[in-house]
């Protein structure tokens, strides 16, 4: 081989690492990329979970304590009731 081929035939091999270098560096960029997508993705389904859940125990609360209202009320209406029967 002439001294103008392995010349050559070692910048053709330098510029194909140099492909693959880019190739490599640019698949990590996209892969990092997409595991920040993903991430702030599940940030988002986390924010909307805790939102959910919050409101789930607002309205237990709210169901516990109107279930007491209701309670207390048909206590009432009983004493009432049992007031009207002994008059008679």
């Amino acid at each position: 081989m002439s001294d103008n081929h392995k010349a050559s035939v070692g910048v053709v091999i330098q510029f194909l690492q140099l492909a693959t270098l880019i190739i490599g560096v640019a698949g990590l960029f996209l892969t990092v990329g997409r595991k920040d997508a993903r991430l702030e993705q599940n940030t988002v389904e986390i924010a909307e979970l805790k939102d959910i859940a919050s409101e789930l125990a607002k309205a237990s609360v709210e169901s516990t304590v109107t279930d007491r209202e209701q309670d207390r009320r048909l206590d009432d209406l009983r004493e009432r009731l049992a007031n009207l029967e002994r008059i008679r």
